[in-house]
């Protein structure tokens, strides 16, 4: 197994990605710490490691919040004693009531003129500050064990700028540069740092976009299902046509997170069935 007995930190394990992360680190040996705020389907992840016979120590934590970070990761060292991997999966946006009834009025998403000083800081928050304080933390211990890998979540989103998600695009494309720069910092130390962006795929948040869209874009109402309007878009967008699964990322990460990437660092791997080619 690739990652027998490693130690590793899942931000936002309790579903989508982070859930399919979480499934293939315990496949592959790995123990996990499931860091999230939603303690009911953490604790679901968490049965489906210990399936695996592997240990999983849950814990609450809002990782865009310092004290509860440096608590996540003094719980992690006082259960199993070290840290061999950071997966920083925490990201996304957080829903704005007010923002949604407008979406849904106008039929269009709100561009740079109306976007506020909150959507901005909020994208920051989520995906990108979260992601700092976790290696802030982690990385002292990385360095006096003199070994570790940190694994970032980004998005294709970060590489080709997307201006329906202006916010969470740019601070994705923020993850990529970060991961660079920390990668250059941390050689020495023997830690490397990659990149992981994924492409489009089935999780809560795709589904919520794709429910919205099937109620209010007329040229989707024809459609049967709103997962419809997902495949509509996995066959447009992608070469290989084919949708992909949160265990098509965690493989990645698997890869990523074993001896198999030693001399890989400072990368960032599209996993999204050839949507984007650079």
């Amino acid at each position: 197994m690739k990652l027998e007995n490693k130690v590793a930190i899942i931000t936002g394990a309790a579903s989508g990605l982070g859930e399919g992360i979480a499934c293939c680190f315990a496949e592959e040996g790995a123990d996990l710490v499931i860091a999230d705020m939603d303690m009911d389907n953490a604790n679901r992840v968490a049965e489906k490691v210990k399936a695996y016979r592997r240990r999983a120590l849950v814990v609450e934590a809002d990782v865009t919040q310092p004290q509860m970070v440096k608590q996540l990761v003094e719980n992690t060292v006082d259960t199993f004693g070290k840290i061999d991997i950071l997966v920083n999966n925490v990201g996304g946006g957080r829903p704005r009531p007010a923002q949604a009834e407008a979406a849904s009025t106008s039929g269009s998403r709100p561009g740079i003129v109306n976007l506020s000083e909150e959507d901005w800081d909020d994208a920051y928050e989520v995906n990108l500050k979260s992601q700092v304080l976790m290696c802030k933390v982690v990385v002292p211990y990385m360095r006096a064990q003199k070994s570790g890998k940190i694994i970032n979540i980004s998005s294709i989103a970060g590489k080709v700028g997307d201006s329906n998600r202006m916010p969470y695009s740019t601070l994705k494309g923020g993850v990529v540069i970060f991961t660079r720069a920390l990668a250059r910092e941390l050689a020495r130390d023997n830690i490397n740092v990659n990149c992981i962006c994924p492409g489009q795929i089935y999780t809560p948040s795709w589904q919520r976009s794709a429910e919205y869209l099937w109620r209010t874009v007329p040229i989707y109402r024809e459609l049967k299902e709103p997962k419809d309007v997902f495949m509509r878009y996995i066959d447009r967008l992608t070469l290989l046509k084919r949708e992909q699964t949160p265990e098509d990322i965690g493989r990645a990460a698997v890869f990523l997170a074993s001896e198999d990437s030693r001399n890989i660092t400072a990368q960032s791997l599209n996993v999204d069935g050839g949507q984007v080619v650079d």
